[in-house]
């Protein structure tokens, strides 16, 4: 053979080679792994969230008192709670709760988070203190209230301290859910310190060096560049607090047991209270779902408004 021969037969470039059996075994056995691996995870959510979930559903339209078998009556449920002054009673108290305990927590939260997204290790520390009071367990942290709105506890030293009159936190109907209120902002308060912060230190520099170029002060740059540029962090922030406040049940059970006279009673224990004490499992069912629609369309109207403001 020449050598312009081989050459030209080195210059050919070889045919890649055909996936065979070994590639398609290879890809089955991959499929087969992936499956596998979801398997716990299908397990898990249709044991524990399926099927109470249908379950749950079809109790709504039922007469079940837990002593014998559901029995059928349609709507019946849903059109009791028209007529249920509870009901109404639990619905307000819900609404008053969540607006709140979820605005003012996301404002402080925003006032905190700007001077603590800076650089240093003192900010450093600062954020991981912020952060205590969320990682504390919420039973753990309801006992600690507890013992503060107890007659010599911590607030009503504080307002002995300034010549104000101990106050029954707990057992004023006046006063009983603005206690509860302080409790769950000061508790959410460090984990949206923490969202917000790491939304502020994503946000470009460029953007607040040209506003320093320009003269604007720091009120303006807050006004008009950092809160529509944090707009979508914010709104995440909104969304899942708004929907743990809607399901907030905990802190009225441990603090306020609902009372006094039903004044902390939100839609969640109102639901608890009928399912177990007075054992009316249809019609709590039925409660459960009524909250479930409210939150989707709470939850439908933010993510509209994200979207809209993305458009």
């Amino acid at each position: 053979m020449t050598l312009a021969a081989k050459t030209a037969e080195a210059a050919v470039p070889a045919p890649s080679p055909r996936p065979g059996k070994d590639g398609r075994g290879r890809s089955r056995r991959e499929a087969g792994a992936g499956i596998v691996l979801t398997i716990p995870v299908a397990v898990f959510f249709v044991v524990f969230w399926l099927v109470p979930f249908c379950g749950a559903v079809y109790l709504s339209f039922t007469d079940y008192e837990m002593a014998g078998a559901p029995s059928w009556i349609g709507l019946d449920n849903y059109a009791r709670m028209l007529q249920d002054p509870g009901v109404w009673n639990s619905a307000w108290i819900t609404v008053v709760y969540t607006v709140f305990t979820v605005l003012p927590t996301i404002l402080l939260a925003l006032l905190v988070a700007v001077p603590l997204s800076g650089p240093g290790r003192l900010n450093r520390v600062l954020r991981s203190l912020v952060l205590v009071p969320a990682v504390m367990p919420l039973a753990a942290t309801s006992m600690v209230w507890v013992i503060i709105y107890s007659d010599r506890g911590l607030a009503n030293t504080l307002l002995g301290a300034v010549g104000i009159e101990p106050q029954s936190w707990l057992t004023s109907s006046d006063l009983a859910i603005w206690a509860l209120v302080v409790m769950v902002v000061w508790k959410s308060l460090g984990l949206f310190v923490i969202i917000l912060t790491a939304g502020l230190q994503a946000l470009p520099r460029e953007v607040y060096e040209a506003a320093a170029i320009d003269g604007a002060g720091p009120v303006t740059t807050f006004r008009r560049i950092t809160v529509p540029l944090l707009r979508r962090t914010l709104l995440f922030v909104l969304v899942i607090s708004v929907a743990g406040s809607m399901q907030a049940f905990v802190p009225a059970f441990l603090l306020t047991g609902g009372g006094p006279a039903d004044a902390t009673q939100v839609l969640p224990y109102y639901i608890w209270a009928n399912a177990f004490p007075y054992e009316h499992m249809g019609y709590a069912s039925a409660l459960a779902m009524m909250l479930l629609v409210a939150m989707l369309v709470v939850s439908i109207v933010q993510f509209g408004f994200l979207r809209g403001g993305d458009e």
